[in-house]
């Protein structure tokens, strides 16, 4: 009776703890590892100039809460592996969540300011700028005030007996985590379409974008190459993730698949939004060295008809002032 107990507890012990950790910690692992060459080609394609702006600082932060996370998930796995009968406090599992919902909103910050850059406020006017960036500042300011509210409907949950139900309970119950998920949904479409049709004006004029992300002398492909790819990589696809969690979640499966499917679109979206960074630099120093490249040849055609223009200095001597050039011989020839 007494083996039959046992293996009972460890079948429950290794389908509630020991699986999900693991899950836990492949996922987790992967991401984290990945962000190290990340972070290098954020700086080895940025410059003194980029390196400056506020984008760049944001994902510097990006990358740095991300890497911490994923380091306390590692661990928190790892522990619950090898001592899954004694648990981290939950202080812990709260930190993590609130760090990931914190890097959603900072992610959002940064896809604000790049679309700041692709319509800034010279071009627009000041009434038509403050309604082009007036959802998306009220859905930050209504999440901000949301990631309150949950935080402390944690804290309840925490301090209460059953602490670990009633916080799982409350993970998929609370309509704090709906609605963070579903401003996101709608702050990801509305910078997707403004973006997408900024795209599109391009591909009808024809014309560059003044920005500070990209150099004055970017070529009109190079610059459409890269707000391309920051559409994809920083408004397309979090949105779509952004709504694959809400149905996911609507379909009430275990708070164990809600944290992966969740850790999953954060990091995904921090990597979407590095990447961007990564491939503005990258078509910047394309476009240096092919900038620099043509000064080079510009400067050796000048050099080269200078000096077919200007007398060699054999001639100059020949033709100095008291010496005949008829009567004098070149002691080469």
């Amino acid at each position: 009776m007494s083996a039959n107990s046992s293996t009972s507890e460890l079948s429950t012990l290794e389908a509630e703890v020991i699986g999900p950790n693991l899950t836990a910690l492949m996922i987790g692992h992967t991401f984290t590892a990945l962000l190290i060459p990340l972070f290098i080609a954020l700086f080895y394609f940025s410059n003194k100039h980029s390196r400056r702006t506020p984008i760049f600082m944001l994902n510097i932060v990006v990358i740095v809460l991300a890497f911490s996370v994923g380091v306390t998930v590692d661990a928190l796995a790892v522990h619950s592996i090898l001592s899954p009968l004694v648990p981290w406090p939950l202080s812990i599992n709260i930190a993590i969540g609130l760090l990931g919902i914190f890097q959603t909103i900072l992610v959002d910050l940064i896809l604000l300011l790049r679309l700041i850059s692709v319509y800034p406020v010279h071009h627009l006017g000041v009434p038509r700028f403050a309604l082009l960036i007036a959802i998306p500042v009220l859905l930050k300011i209504a999440r901000l005030v949301n990631v309150v509210i949950f935080t402390k409907e944690l804290a309840d949950a925490m301090h209460g007996p059953n602490a670990a139900q009633n916080m799982a309970h409350l993970w998929l119950t609370t309509p704090c985590l709906k609605i963070d998920w579903t401003s996101q949904v709608i702050d990801n479409t509305y910078a997707s379409a403004a973006f997408l049709w900024r795209i599109r004006k391009q591909l009808a004029s024809r014309q560059g974008v003044t920005s500070d992300e990209y150099s004055p002398r970017t070529t009109f492909a190079g610059r459409l190459r890269a707000l391309s790819r920051i559409a994809l990589s920083n408004f397309v696809i979090p949105a779509l993730f952004s709504i694959v969690q809400l149905i996911v979640v609507y379909r009430n499966v275990s708070a164990a698949v809600v944290n992966h499917i969740v850790y999953v679109n954060t990091m995904l979206t921090v990597f979407g939004v590095v990447f961007a960074t990564v491939w503005v630099g990258k078509e910047r120093r394309r476009d240096e060295e092919i900038q620099n490249e043509r000064a080079m040849k510009i400067d050796a055609r000048q050099m080269k008809r200078d000096g077919s223009n200007s007398p060699s200095p054999l001639e100059t001597w020949k033709a100095a002032p008291g010496v005949s050039a008829s009567t004098t011989t070149d002691p080469y020839a």
